[in-house]
């Protein structure tokens, strides 16, 4: 099976949301009729701020999402969304290094880093390498479709503290500090995840 493209949705929750996530069911089964979605939908709040929620599609392309917003169904999708989403949100788009098997991990880190200079982009690449290679492969990275120079990481953890915990060790530690001299940091918090079918 080739690597999706994953859709990421960063948004602003409503309370209602953050009390009940199935909320988003009407708006999933929208969703899942449409062409070239691959189910589950991964959908959870930022552990570090509940007002900030995640939704992660994986798509056989990015055409498939493109065809899906441009469909009738879309509006009504848009309205229902309303009740979970107070904000339009962030989208990016992304083909992973590798197949998205963080989403399915207890807690995913969602890291979203901007080249300083695209000059880097083989060295940020082999550091995020050296993490997935670190983490046993629960992390996947790659450039978002919108911007080549926004590169997006999922990494898959037991638990906030298991990730802090890794990245103290004095390797990825050196690492880290070497990536953050080499880009942006845009977005770097973790969410738990639950699917919906």
């Amino acid at each position: 099976m080739s690597i999706p493209t994953t859709e990421i949705l960063i948004f602003d929750t409503s309370e209602a949301f953050r009390k009940d996530s199935s909320i988003l069911r009407p708006a999933l089964d929208i969703v899942s009729k449409a062409d070239g979605v691959q189910m589950p939908v991964y959908v959870g709040v930022q552990i570090e701020n509940p007002a900030t929620g995640y939704m992660f599609l994986n798509w056989d392309s990015r055409e498939h999402h493109q065809a899906a917003m441009a469909a009738p169904s879309y509006a009504n999708l848009r309205e229902i969304l309303k009740s979970a989403v107070t904000s339009p949100g962030k989208m990016y788009h992304v083909i992973f290094n590798d197949h998205p098997i963080a989403l399915k991990q207890p807690v995913t880190e969602v890291l979203l880093v901007t080249l300083k200079d695209p000059s880097h982009r083989a060295e940020v690449y082999d550091i995020f390498t050296k993490f997935t290679e670190l983490s046993k492969k629960m992390l996947v990275f790659g450039p978002t479709l919108e911007d080549e120079n926004v590169i997006a990481l999922l990494g898959g953890w037991e638990s906030v503290e298991a990730h802090q915990t890794m990245v103290a060790n004095p390797e990825p530690k050196a690492a880290i500090e070497r990536l953050f001299t080499l880009v942006n940091k845009d977005h770097l918090f973790h969410t738990a995840l639950t699917t919906r079918e």
